[in-house]
């Protein structure tokens, strides 16, 4: 494997890992503190609003900054933030607002250290002269794996030493990834500051606009990550709880989906680049989302669960390295970091409000009718590559010469 391609994917799988601990160790900390579930919820809305706002806004600072250099400095300004937490505890400065603006700023550096990596991807490509698909996978597949590792190290580093020492093992990721993307990654070339900050933002969402294909699965992700993470975080939690009586067996169904996630973007970038990506696309729309979350209305087994979900997340597997070799095409490189950041922001926009109405659905109709109601809309949302004639672009190559890889 090319130096830069495996220096990519180690940094993607440490700053995964550095991810899935902050998503138990933190909310473990604040419950450890406070005890109080309303500002868990601050603290987690603060740090997902960071997020989303650095991505809608970020692209010309990385730009300007260069990707690889944003990268570096914003992991290691995460991890001066996550840092703060335990310290700021252990001297009895820690109050609510404070952990408010840190987590805050948490979601604020890991937004530009994410996306920035995204950005490098096509140029790391075409050097190595590798599909941007396998580059894709070479990113995607151990951050979705270090984020699910990520769970169960937390868990083990909180039993054996408390949430403060979990929060030490984040923030050292960090400065491994910084320093790996350092050592093995190539800085691209940097746009000139010559133009103003808002007027290269417009020029990045006036691209955006125009091209109907990068607009579909703009809203796709936005909208189909609101209803995966209102089903997962939500709704499946709920359902545990209630019906299958048992967080042990929530846990495998979790487990299985993210390794089935993995496996399906292995098994595209080895053996599914040559087919077109139209039906591969319509494929695994129409037989991932629905079924995913329809056998659960059903009194069925946990291994039927465990199976049903495992082989519709395979068919997820192929749907990131398509969407990023989309991009690569047909976005020029000068305007990457805006385009890649706007789609990211909408991405993340998803998650909380997919959450939130999973939660009022529960408490207003009840748990089994809210997930026929998701199910139903994901199943209205999986026909938008048959609906749809802009979809039918992922198989023609864009008007504007870019660079792809």
């Amino acid at each position: 494997m090319r130096p830069a391609v495996a220096g990519l994917a180690a940094a993607a799988g440490i700053s995964g890992l550095g991810t899935g601990i902050t998503a138990v160790a933190l909310p473990w900390f604040v419950l450890e503190t406070t005890g109080r579930g309303t500002d868990l919820g601050l603290v987690l809305l603060a740090e997902t609003a960071g997020i989303v706002f650095v991505n809608a806004f970020a692209g010309p600072l990385i730009d300007r900054l260069g990707p690889r250099r944003c990268a570096v400095l914003f992991d290691l300004l995460a991890c001066v933030v996550v840092l703060a937490v335990p310290i700021l505890h252990q001297g009895d400065l820690l109050s609510l607002p404070l952990l408010v603006a840190l987590a805050l700023c948490l979601g604020l550096s890991r937004g530009p250290a994410d996306a920035a990596r995204a950005v490098l991807i096509p140029d790391i490509a075409s050097r190595a002269r590798v599909r941007v698909e396998r580059v894709t996978t070479g990113f995607d597949a151990p951050l979705q794996g270090g984020r699910a590792l990520g769970a169960p190290v937390a868990a083990a580093l909180i039993a054996a030493s408390g949430a403060p020492a979990a929060l030490y093992a984040d923030a050292a990721s960090f400065v491994l990834s910084s320093l790996i993307t350092l050592a093995t990654i190539a800085e691209v070339r940097r746009v000139r500051a010559g133009e103003p900050y808002l007027r290269q933002l417009r020029a990045g969402i006036a691209f955006l606009h125009r091209d109907r294909l990068l607009r579909s699965i703009l809203y796709a992700v936005m909208v189909m990550n609101a209803l995966n993470a209102g089903f997962s975080s939500t709704l499946l939690i709920a359902y545990g709880k209630q019906v299958l009586h048992s967080a042990t067996a929530v846990s495998v169904i979790l487990a299985v989906s993210g390794a089935s996630l993995i496996l399906g973007s292995v098994l595209f970038s080895t053996f599914g680049l040559g087919l077109r990506r139209w039906p591969v696309v319509t494929f695994c729309y129409l037989l991932w989302f629905a079924p995913r979350m329809v056998v659960f209305l059903f009194p069925v087994p946990l291994w039927v669960l465990v199976l049903v979900v495992g082989t519709a997340m395979l068919l997820f597997g192929p749907l990131n390295p398509i969407y990023d070799a989309v991009k690569a095409e047909r976005v020029p490189p000068e305007l990457r970091a805006r385009v890649f950041g706007a789609i990211g922001a909408a991405a993340m926009f998803g998650v909380p409000l997919g959450q939130g109405i999973a939660g009022v659905l529960m408490d207003g109709i009840g748990l089994l009718p809210a997930i026929a109601a998701f199910a139903g809309f994901g199943a209205v949302m999986s026909l938008s590559p048959l609906v749809f004639r802009a979809w039918r672009d992922l198989d023609r190559a864009p008007l504007t010469a870019t660079v792809g890889g």
